[in-house]
C-alpha cells in the first residue's frame, strides 16, 4: 500500500461526514494547511459523497511551497502540490486537484501581522516583527548552502527505502499488492538523483558475472547453484526429521 493510500485510510477512519450536515448546502472546509493534498481530497470526496453541492476550502497556512529545513520532514519539494506554481494558477490547479469548487489561502504578510499581534502583552518585551517563514516562500533564516536541498533529497530517499520495501513485501503476503508492489517485493528498491524512491532495475542474466558448480566449471543454470538434497519442510515440524 502506498503512502498516499495509507493517508486516504486514515482520513476515512477519523472523519465520518455526516449527511444531515452537507445534502444540499455549499459548504466551507477549514484545515490548518495543504501539503501534498491527499488528505484534503479524500475529506472534500466525503462532502460530495454526502450530498454537498459545493465545497469550499480554506488553509490557514499559505501555500507551502518549500521544504522545511529545520528538523520537519514535511514532504520532499516536488510532492508539495504548491511547489513551483504561480499563485493564481497555483489557486486554480490546486481547487482541482483535491476536487474543490475554490480553495483559500491565508496570506503569509496577515499570518505574521496575526503572530506578532499574539505576541503583545503589557508584561513582555515589545512584539516580535518577524518570523522563520522559509517553507512559504523559500526565504530561511540562515544561509543555504548550495546543493544542500539535492542532499536532503537523497537523504530523505535513503531513509524511505526500507518502508517501501517492507510495505510491498507486506502487501504481497496479506494478498493486496499492486504491480507496483510486486515489482519492488522482486527487484528490491533504489533511489534516484532527486531522492524518489523507486523499483530497481532487474538484472539481466547477460550481465551477471558465470556462476561456478560443484566441480568448479562454470554454468548459467539455476539448478547448478541449488543446493543437493533439499527437502520443503514448510509445512512439516523441524523435530519430525532428524
Amino acid at each position: 500500500m502506498s503512502n498516499s493510500s495509507a493517508r486516504r485510510q486514515g482520513v476515512r477512519r477519523k472523519l465520518t461526514a455526516m449527511d444531515d450536515k452537507f445534502a444540499g448546502k455549499n459548504v466551507l472546509l477549514v484545515d490548518d494547511s495543504i501539503v501534498r493534498g491527499t488528505t484534503s481530497r479524500e475529506i472534500v470526496s466525503m462532502a460530495r459523497e454526502s450530498g454537498a453541492r459545493k465545497v469550499y476550502f480554506a488553509s490557514c497556512a499559505p501555500p507551502i511551497t518549500h521544504a522545511h529545513i529545520y528538523g520537519i520532514d514535511l514532504a520532499s519539494p516536488s510532492e508539495l502540490i504548491a511547489h513551483d506554481q504561480g499563485h493564481d494558477r497555483a489557486l486554480e490547479s490546486i481547487a482541482q486537484h483535491i476536487g474543490a469548487d475554490k480553495v483559500i489561502f491565508q496570506d503569509l504578510q496577515d499570518l505574521k501581522d496575526a503572530c506578532s499581534e499574539a505576541t503583545v502583552s503589557e508584561r513582555t518585551m515589545p512584539a516580535i516583527r518577524d518570523f522563520e517563514v522559509g517553507v512559504f516562500c523559500g526565504k530561511y533564516v540562515t544561509p543555504v548552502d548550495p546543493g544542500y536541498f539535492e542532499h536532503l533529497e537523497r537523504v530523505r530517499g535513503e531513509t524511505r527505502k526500507m518502508k517501501v520495501l517492507e510495505k510491498a513485501r507486506e502487501a504481497v503476503a496479506t494478498g493486496c499488492a499492486n504491480p507496483e508492489d510486486y515489482q519492488i517485493a522482486t527487484n528490491g528498491v533504489e533511489v534516484t538523483g532527486d531522492g524518489k524512491v523507486i523499483s530497481a532495475s532487474p538484472i539481466q542474466r547477460s550481465n551477471q558475472s558465470p556462476a561456478l558448480n560443484g566441480n568448479g566449471v562454470e554454468s548459467n543454470s539455476s539448478e547448478d547453484t541449488l543446493p543437493r538434497g533439499r527437502m520443503d519442510i514448510s509445512l512439516h515440524n523441524f523435530a519430525d526429521y532428524p
